[in-house]
């Protein structure tokens, strides 16, 4: 691989790492909450892909490209963790809203702690996994990338390693990017409505993705 093509394939990377999905919207919910959870979150979304790229280097990933109902079946899959992550994280949002009427008619100054579910780094972790490992398309970015940008006569290690490792190290950049950027902005984001209207959106926008995921695998599955 000349410098040229690998510059190349460097630039594809980093579109893919700047395209907005469910990735970025998970790694920016998981921020809000702490910054070493939403680095937690990223590195999962990461490893996760670091595995599709192995699947795709070793073939098996084709089985989406050549089997329909394998890959509607992943994003019906997908659709329904979406739909759930994205209705929780709505819910979180109302407690913050509910959370600064109650500091708004008290007259306080510093917000009350906004009553979750405890997250922990595993959960994050596990969080980013089950959202990139759902997303099939991701198996299929690789699938089709890598024969592009692969020399000819070499094995599968140098398209995991060297192709989807750079796309992976890329997008977690990016990724953990938007986790420092959230934390440095913390006294800002430290008002419950702020933070409220951003899980708001990040939630609805992942039940949205969730409902186009579901009704472009249920439609596949149809006769």
């Amino acid at each position: 691989m000349t410098l040229s093509t690998y510059l190349a394939f460097l630039g594809v990377a980093v579109i893919l790492a700047v395209t907005p999905g469910p990735d970025t919207l998970l790694s920016l919910r998981y921020a809000l909450v702490s910054r070493r959870a939403g680095a937690f979150a990223a590195a999962g979304s990461s490893s996760a892909m670091f595995v599709w790229a192995a699947l795709a280097a070793l073939g098996l990933a084709a089985l989406f490209e050549a089997s329909d109902i394998a890959y509607y079946l992943v994003s019906l899959l997908g659709g329904c963790y979406l739909l759930w992550l994205g209705a929780r994280t709505s819910l979180t949002a109302r407690g913050r809203f509910r959370n600064a009427g109650v500091i708004a008619a008290a007259g306080l100054q510093e917000a009350a702690p906004v009553k979750t579910s405890t997250t922990t780094p595993r959960t994050a972790y596990f969080a980013g996994v089950a959202t990139c490992m759902t997303n099939p398309k991701v198996g299929l970015f690789f699938l089709a990338l890598f024969p592009q940008f692969t020399p000819t006569g070499t094995s599968p290690l140098f398209a995991i390693a060297v192709l989807g490792g750079t796309v992976v190290a890329t997008v977690y950049a990016y990724l953990i990017g938007i986790v420092l950027l959230v934390d440095a902005a913390n006294r800002w984001l430290s008002n419950p409505r702020v933070t409220g209207w951003i899980e708001l959106v990040s939630g609805l926008t992942l039940v949205g993705l969730g409902l186009y995921m579901l009704v472009t695998g249920g439609l596949g599955l149809l006769p």
